[in-house]
Order: C-alpha cells, then sequence, then structure tokens
C-alpha cells in the first residue's frame, strides 16, 4: 500500500536520528519519571519533528534528496495542513502537563518554521540557522526532558553539573552532525539561495569542522565524566564512538580522492551509524545508573 505524499515527507522514521539528545538527558536524570519521559518522547518524536520535516519539505520543495527520503515526492497543501496541525496538537498536549512546557515546545515550533519559512528563512544564514538548530535541537531539547521529566525548576538544574554541561555537550552533538547533513546538498543549496553552513566551509572543510567539534565532545564528557566520579562512563563512550570514528575517517578519505563521494548514501550510513551507537550508549548508562552507577 503507497501512502500519502504528506505522510511520507512528514519523515516520521527520521526521528530516530534525534533520539540521541533525549536518551542523553534521560540517562543523566537523577529521579526520571518514565510516565512523563514516554510522554515527552511523543510529543517530540511523533510531532513535533515530524511537523518540522514536513513544514521543511513544504517550502522547499525539494526535487532532490533529503534526509531519509532518497526520492522525496512532490508537496501538496496537505503536507502543510498535517504539519499545522501537528504542531497545535505538540503546544495543546504539552501545555497539558506544564504551561512552561508549553512554552518551550511553542519556542521550538516557531524557530523551526523560522528556519524554513521564505520570508524570513533562516536557512540562508549559515551561522544564525547552525547556532539555532544547534541551540535548539541541543541544549533546549535536554533542558525539556531534564526539567519536566524529573519535575526540577530551571533555577535548581543551573547549580547542578549533571544539567548544564551535558546540555552544552548536547548542542555539540548537533552541531557536529549538522553540517554533514548538509554536505550532500551544496548544489541544490546554492541554486535555491541557501547559504548553509556545509555549503559556506565546502565539502573538505565541513569534515574538519566536524571533526573539530566531535573532539570538543570527546574533551567536555570526558572531563564532565572524570569531575563527578564517572569515569569508567566515558571509557564507555570511546568504544561506542569507535565505529563512529571509523566510518568517519574511511568516509573522508574517499572523499578527499573523490568529492563525488560526499553523497546522499555515505550521510545516511554517518547518521545510521552514529545515531544507533549514540542511542545503545546512552540506553547502557541508564541501566547503569539505574543500577547506582556500577562500573563493569
Amino acid at each position: 500500500m503507497k501512502l500519502p505524499s504528506f505522510i511520507v515527507l512528514l519523515r516520521i522514521p527520521f526521528s530516530y536520528y534525534l533520539l540521541p539528545v533525549f536518551l542523553f538527558a534521560v540517562a543523566f536524570s537523577e529521579h526520571i519519571n518514565i510516565e512523563m519521559v514516554t510522554n515527552l518522547g511523543i510529543i517530540l518524536h511523533l510531532l513535533v519533528y515530524p511537523a518540522s520535516n514536513g513544514f521543511n519539505s513544504y517550502m522547499d520543495k525539494d526535487t532532490t534528496s533529503i534526509g531519509g527520503l532518497k526520492n522525496p515526492p512532490k508537496p501538496d497543501i496537505w503536507l502543510l495542513v498535517a504539519s499545522l496541525i501537528l504542531n497545535i496538537a505538540a503546544i495543546a498536549v504539552s501545555y497539558y502537563y506544564s504551561p512552561n512546557l508549553s512554552f518551550l515546545v511553542g519556542a521550538y515550533i516557531l524557530v523551526s518554521i523560522l528556519y524554513s519559512w521564505h520570508p524570513i528563512r533562516l536557512k540562508k544564514f549559515p551561522i544564525i540557522s547552525f547556532l539555532s538548530v544547534s541551540i535548539f535541537q541541543g541544549f533546549v531539547v535536554y533542558s525539556m526532558v531534564y526539567l519536566f521529566c524529573q519535575n526540577v525548576d530551571y533555577l535548581s538544574a543551573m547549580d547542578q553539573l549533571n544539567f548544564w554541561v551535558p546540555a552544552f555537550i548536547s548542542s555539540l552533538m548537533v552541531a557536529g552532525a549538522y553540517p554533514m547533513t548538509q554536505i550532500y546538498q551544496h548544489k541544490a543549496d546554492a541554486k535555491s539561495g541557501d547559504k548553509t553552513l556545509s555549503l559556506w566551509l565546502g565539502i573538505k572543510g565541513t569534515f574538519y569542522f566536524s571533526a573539530s567539534i566531535y573532539a570538543l565532545i570527546g574533551i567536555w564528557l570526558g572531563l564532565f565524566l572524570t569531575d563527578t566520579n564517572r569515569s569508567h562512563f566515558f571509557y564507555l563512550y570511546l568504544i561506542f564512538v569507535f565505529p563512529i570514528i571509523a566510518f568517519f575517517t574511511w568516509w573522508a578519505t574517499k572523499v578527499w580522492d573523490d568529492p563525488k563521494q560526499a553523497n546522499f548514501r555515505y550521510t545516511m550510513i554517518l547518521n545510521k551509524i552514529s545515531s544507533t551507537c549514540m542511542i545503545l550508549y546512552f540506553l547502557f548508562i541508564y541501566y547503569l545508573q539505574a543500577n547506582n552507577g556500577l562500573p563493569l
């Protein structure tokens, strides 16, 4: 059975690639409410993220590959309607749990709309778009989970290393991955007038930039886990991150020989490897935390 184009363009499976930040916050929360985690997970991954994907596709009218879809169908008005309904539902449901949560969800939705909406279109500005995506998909999402899934107020959280350091690292995680998702779209972005960060950096510059961010993640995570007497978690991180580094390095050598290798196929492979490794890592960390953080 062929799905309607507007459902395909919501790209619900793409939410999988955004799951690591969510699980990062879950893993490092001390008194997590599983019911609220489930509810917030549904709000973000089945409402907010698909709505953002749909609105972006409606605005862009993509004819080339986009994240999660090699051959995207042509968007229609139903895609815009579906994305608006999902956004309204996300704000309404989050308001049911907390007005403050609905404010953060609404802010995320507003920025995602401004990212693609043609009268403003943050996507045209490399630094602004990069910062908006990194902050909202990273720090803000981490904050939603950490604050509302264990009923912690923001001022109290600011005094906790478990909040602000991982929240910053989560933005670095997005910052490292974001330009790599644009690396195969340079021609399409240039044609549409979008000055993305990856287009600005160039193909090799994008690899250098992302590698630098990944190095910063390792440094910050190592310092954070060592300072909180959980250095064994960092050693586990090195194990789980190895496949990502290995593929990234192998792909970079191919691109250095042939820039055409910076394509959709390898981008999606990197996304799948990195997301899967980090999801498994944070789930394992959550398990260890639930068992008093016992080392292996």
